[in-house]
């Protein structure tokens, strides 16, 4: 039961709310026992929750632009897909669609799937949302016309430090600043 919107009151608290008022009116004596303590966990703030769907927005914006630079990798495609004007907007689009033409004009394609190791919030403001994000690139491979793999084999694991931003009530990455790593231990994007 909702109490002025800052709170919950357990369904105990109200019981025995409503034993002492019968109590204290009624004639008869109370024998009723006392009612055990309910445990109850803080209720999400208004803006800690505003700040959590946001966050998981963000994060499936991110998702689903990686999503879709991987397909069109795969096809060695290079388009303004509605799918990548769904999920990513600003630098980043730009950096997405460069990458997928600088292959596409190569006649390359990939093959293998980036595993996001994790993702975790870095900042919020009320439009804006920060991920740090660790990404594992080393499955994907390049692979020319000829079918000869054109990889170039250097470490392939990133932190992504990414700006999530709302546009028009849809979250979409805006801009990502890229560090190559050579492993993920102490990276907060690993749990």
């Amino acid at each position: 039961m909702a109490l002025g919107g800052r709170g919950f009151v357990s369904v105990g608290a109200v019981i025995a709310c409503c034993a002492l008022a019968v109590a204290c009116t009624s004639e008869q004596p109370a024998s009723a026992p006392s009612p055990t303590p309910v445990s109850t966990t803080p209720a999400e703030s208004q803006i800690e929750r505003q700040m959590r769907l946001d966050y998981e927005a963000a994060e499936k914006a991110y998702e689903a632009a990686v999503a879709e630079q991987e397909r069109q990798a795969g096809l060695g495609l290079a388009k303004l897909t509605p799918a990548l004007k769904a999920s990513a907007v600003e630098n980043y689009l730009d950096l997405v669609l460069r990458a997928l033409r600088y292959a596409h004009d190569r006649n390359w394609r990939s093959n293998g799937s980036t595993r996001i190791v994790g993702v975790v919030p870095n900042g919020w403001q009320e439009r804006t949302v920060r991920l740090v994000a660790c990404e594992d690139s080393s499955g994907v491979r390049l692979i020319d016309e000829g079918g000869k793999d054109v990889t170039r084999q250097k470490t392939r694991t990133y932190v992504q430090h990414l700006t999530v931003k709302n546009v028009g009530g849809r979250w979409k990455v805006a801009d990502t600043s890229t560090t190559v790593v050579k492993s993920f231990e102490g990276q907060p994007c690993v749990a």
